[in-house]
């Protein structure tokens, strides 16, 4: 079931709106104003979530800095990084990246250095068994592994092969906690 936590800075916007979608059943309130409050109340719902989701956005990098910088792991950004679910979702990535880099596969838009990632096949399959095993990870690990796979700047999709053996390796010594 899914959670209703991102509905929770909205929620009070949302009674509103019910409420007033609840005035048209007095036959002295014209029609008109209950729906036109339930739209002004579920605007400003809309827009409370998303001023919570940008909140939540800014307080991710800042924690996300602290950590890759050494000044300590917050508990909750530990815990977000570091849950199965994370994981599982950076698993995915790695094994669409080794998919897409495919000899079979044609050549898509994409930057990334096939050859690379073809060449470092083993290395990335030891980094999906290494995230999906029941071993503890680190939250600064989970950061280098996502450099690696969104960073433009990272060598999966650079020019120069050798590097990425190197990266892949730093990465998974990055993971031990």
């Amino acid at each position: 079931m899914a959670s209703l936590a991102p509905l929770r800075p909205a929620g009070p916007f949302l009674a509103l709106a019910a409420a007033s979608l609840a005035l048209d059943a007095a036959p002295q309130v014209p029609w008109a104003a209950g729906v036109a409050g339930a739209g002004f109340f579920a605007t400003a719902a809309v827009v409370r979530r998303g001023q919570a989701a940008a909140g939540r956005r800014a307080a991710r990098r800042v924690a996300d800095d602290r950590i890759l910088r050494g000044h300590g792991v917050p508990n909750w950004r530990e815990q977000e990084l570091t849950s199965h679910r994370a994981r599982v979702s950076r698993q995915r990535e790695v094994r669409r990246i080794v998919r897409a880099a495919s000899a079979e596969r044609l050549p898509s838009a994409s930057p990334l250095n096939r050859a690379a990632v073809r060449s470092s096949a083993a290395l990335l399959a030891a980094l999906v068994d290494r995230l999906g095993d029941d071993r503890p990870v680190s939250a600064a690990g989970i950061l280098h592994v996502d450099q690696l796979l969104r960073d433009a700047d990272s060598p999966l999709y650079g020019e120069h092969d050798a590097l990425l053996p190197r990266a892949i390796t730093r990465v998974l010594g990055a993971l031990e906690p």
